[in-house]
């Protein structure tokens, strides 16, 4: 019996280095997937967020939600205009001032210059648009500017941009030949462009200005 317990203890001692010597198991995380063209869209968009310093206002504007809609400067199901959406949204519920600073800042920019400010906030829907693709395609020129990518590297992501880009123009036009029912139509699933052919941060993506009827 005295033999007994001197073996439970080195079994006991045995079982907790063992538990303790083995490496600590990750916990899975749900991340999600993304394409890289996808990734380089939403860090330009909310790197040149901060850069510019716009206002949750301004960010509410280019988003302009309506009943019945989907926002309504973007075409659904479009992955260069999904991918900018989580870009603005993120953006949009940042911290209302950063940590640390004494004066209620939350972003690093001035503002819009008063230009892009009377274009983004103009009556016109064409106008709007055209402060949008502006201020897009200056924040993916400079993040791929900043990246320095080897030349094969640059126009590897120019293409995949390029295929993303007609991917949301396929979906345009599907809404305007109305493919997905009677309730989705061009008015529903891309308010903006029912007279329109080209996507604002489509061409943004891949260097084009805003293209506008004649």
């Amino acid at each position: 019996m005295k033999r007994i317990f001197p073996l439970l203890t080195l079994l006991a001692l045995a079982t907790f280095f063992t538990a303790y010597a083995q490496p600590e198991k990750q916990v899975p995380q749900a991340g999600l997937k993304i394409d890289p063209a996808s990734k380089f869209i939403f860090y330009s968009v909310l790197e040149g967020l901060y850069e510019d310093g716009l206002t949750n206002a301004d960010v509410d504007q280019i988003l302009m939600e309506k009943e019945g809609q989907t926002y309504f400067h973007f075409i659904l199901s479009c992955p260069v205009c999904t991918t900018t959406i989580w870009a603005l949204e993120s953006y949009r519920g940042r911290p209302k001032q950063l940590y640390c600073i004494k004066q209620p800042a939350s972003t690093f920019g001035p503002g819009l210059s008063r230009e892009l400010h009377d274009q983004l906030y103009s009556d016109k829907p064409s106008e709007r648009l055209t402060a949008i693709n502006s201020l897009v395609k200056k924040w993916m020129d400079q993040r791929i500017t900043r990246m320095n990518l080897p030349e094969k590297e640059r126009a590897s992501l120019l293409d995949e941009l390029g295929k993303l880009r007609k991917q949301g123009m396929d979906a345009l036009e599907s809404f305007r030949k109305k493919q997905h029912g009677d309730k989705l139509g061009v008015a529903e699933a891309a308010p903006a462009y029912v007279d329109l052919q080209e996507c604002a941060v489509c061409n943004a993506a891949v260097g084009k200005p805003m293209k506008l009827p004649e």
